[in-house]
């Protein structure tokens, strides 16, 4: 397989990164596939890599070559729900981090990639507001409100704010819902393969390569051993989150889930 473009693909925290990440890499070894992972903010893409993954969507510029890319996005809610009981229990050493050193440059693990480009004044405030313990610490001493409240403030507040001031509008980036991929995975990734340019008598093949990785088909033990998903309902903000909750977030946030195509609460 030979592509004459570049593959780029945006994904956001909780927005199916793993998903992508895997997909993207079986397809890349099955047909020798250059694939490259970027991390935080990424000033330029490098031309040379076939397929390239910006896993906090944070890009200074779009590439020169010629490219196709996709957005991952999912309901700003249910980033939020899903980020606050991931953070409870997961290993990514900026959430377990317990180096406060506010000697700059602040960066991973002592901050998360995705606040790489805030500036340093920002990152020891956010060092101070952890009060010295983890931000996983932070999360597990708050009772279920004050901590979905600390996650808004915090890492997701920061994802959510990076969605809304998304400056690359072009036509060769289309937006692909995770809720979409989730209700219809063949239909979705079809039209994932077929958006990034590849050969329709490609696209029956790529999509059996992708098909391992669909949690619709997975049995209960893969579902449970896989860390990042926390059972088969994607969307759960409508019974996990309180109505005085929803409606503090769409105060804030009704903007950012309507631009994205979701429907507000009210």
């Amino acid at each position: 397989m030979k592509l004459d473009h570049q593959i780029l693909i945006f994904t956001y925290h909780k927005t199916g990164t793993t998903l992508f990440e895997k997909v993207f890499t079986a397809i890349s070894e099955r047909h020798g596939l250059n694939m490259a992972k970027c991390y935080g903010m990424v000033p330029f893409i490098d031309p040379r890599p076939d397929i390239v993954m910006v896993i906090h969507a944070q890009l200074g510029s779009l590439p020169t070559r010629p490219f196709r890319g996709i957005r991952s996005i999912r309901d700003p809610r249910d980033i939020l729900v899903s980020a606050y009981n991931y953070h409870k229990h997961c290993t990514e050493k900026w959430c377990v981090s317990t180096d406060f050193d506010p000697s700059p440059p602040i960066r991973f693990p002592r901050v998360p990639a995705a606040y790489h480009h805030l500036r340093e004044r920002w990152k020891r405030d956010y060092l101070k507001r952890l009060g010295g313990i983890s931000y996983q610490q932070n999360i597990l001493m708050r009772d279920r409100g004050d901590g979905i409240a600390f996650e808004l403030e915090n890492y997701v507040g920061v994802i959510l704010d990076s969605m809304w001031s998304w400056p690359h509008r072009d036509e060769r980036i289309v937006d692909v819902k995770m809720e979409d991929t989730s209700a219809d995975f063949d239909g979705s990734m079809s039209g994932v393969f077929r958006h990034l340019g590849f050969a329709e008598a490609d696209v029956p093949e790529l999509l059996e390569i992708a098909g391992d990785h669909d949690v619709g088909r997975m049995d209960d033990a893969a579902l449970a051993a896989d860390p990042h998903i926390h059972g088969r309902d994607r969307s759960k903000w409508r019974t996990f989150l309180t109505e005085a909750e929803i409606a503090g977030f769409e105060r804030r946030y009704g903007d950012l889930v309507s631009i994205l195509g979701y429907e507000r609460a009210r």
